[in-house]
């Protein structure tokens, strides 16, 4: 009988060292979702942040990339996270304020202006971190780290030069989501529009608005010159970035050790993307201006002045839809305000 179990107890060792490579080796297969084209700097973030994961978990995590909205708009790809039905999104923070009014914070009159290290700052620290625990809570997700940046947008227009505070009263303003851009807009003096980004050509063309907010990139991408943008204001409204997002029902299931794989390599590239963007960015904005479009860079005093001026409309505002009024003062003393 001593015999027999200790045969019995061999058999299961043996079999449980069998089985040890098997489930070392499981692969976890997940779905990222974007609705940008793949020379866009998110896309081609993502694929560096995709090469180091694969690497470095020996091929155990292996992402596959959705692009041009193949899967989801971006709209939809926070509740599809929030319900488990995607793995990972790297939504917009425009796209966050009705899941939590804080996602809005960077694009608030305080921030307009700024020099971009200014708002890296906030970003990258307790700001920006308070900003994602509490988009984590509410949408069921976990966020691997610091953001991605799209880069800044600027005010565009068809007919008329833009260059002192009284040009911008009556105009009409296309806008893109977030309630944060239309009340920057009314603080100028003009009437913010929210059109779609596929029928801002059309709207241009037809005369439904006098100009946008969009960045160079965008508007150098769609071709907006040659739809009549004429003149454009680079005045740094607002910095917009991106928030890497991976659903709880999916970040559950991985092994600690990939886990930190997926944080470590995140964050070790972020730099990178941002670099991209800025370049990608800074080139287009050349382009434009070789094609044709006149382009006003107010100085830093100049722009100082038309951030005072869109100050007061900040905290009725933020009272408005609810955000964290001490995260929002903790940003003003960071900013020195």
């Amino acid at each position: 009988m001593r015999r027999a179990w200790k045969v019995c107890l061999a058999g299961v060792v043996l079999v449980v060292l069998a089985i040890q490579p098997a489930l070392a080796q499981k692969v976890y297969e997940f779905k990222i979702s974007v609705d940008t084209v793949m020379n866009h700097p998110r896309n081609q973030g993502l694929l560096i942040f995709m090469d180091m994961i694969k690497k470095r978990s020996n091929g155990r995590l292996a992402p596959k990339l959705y692009h041009s909205a193949q899967l989801y708009k971006d709209t939809h790809v926070p509740k599809a996270l929030s319900l488990g039905t995607l793995e990972m999104g790297v939504p917009g923070i425009w796209q966050l304020e009705s899941y939590d009014p804080n996602a809005s914070i960077t694009s608030l009159p305080m921030f307009f202006g700024q020099p971009a290290e200014v708002t890296e700052k906030l970003v990258d620290g307790e700001m920006g971190k308070a900003v994602a625990e509490s988009l984590g809570k509410k949408i069921r997700v976990k966020v691997l780290g610091r953001w991605y940046e799209l880069g800044y947008i600027h005010m565009h227009f068809i007919k008329k030069k833009v260059a002192k505070l009284e040009d911008f009263k009556g105009l009409k303003i296309r806008y893109f989501g977030s309630s944060v851009n239309a009340e920057r807009i009314k603080a100028f003096g003009a009437s913010p529009i929210m059109i779609s980004w596929a029928d801002v050509p059309m709207a241009m063309v037809q005369g439904t608005v006098d100009g946008l907010i969009t960045s160079f990139k965008s508007a150098e991408g769609a071709k907006l010159n040659e739809a009549g943008m004429k003149y454009s204001v680079k005045y740094r409204e607002s910095m917009l970035h991106y928030l890497p997002m991976v659903s709880l029902k999916f970040w559950s299931t991985l092994p600690e050790d990939l886990q930190k794989i997926m944080v470590d390599s995140w964050n070790e590239q972020v730099d990178q993307q941002r670099e991209m963007a800025r370049k990608m960015q800074a080139e287009a904005e050349l382009i434009l201006e070789k094609k044709g479009v006149e382009i006003f860079r107010p100085s830093d005093e100049l722009l100082a002045k038309w951030r005072k001026h869109i100050m007061p409309a900040q905290e009725p505002f933020v009272k408005k839809i609810g955000m964290n009024t001490e995260l929002v003062n903790i940003a003003k003393k960071m900013l020195g305000m």
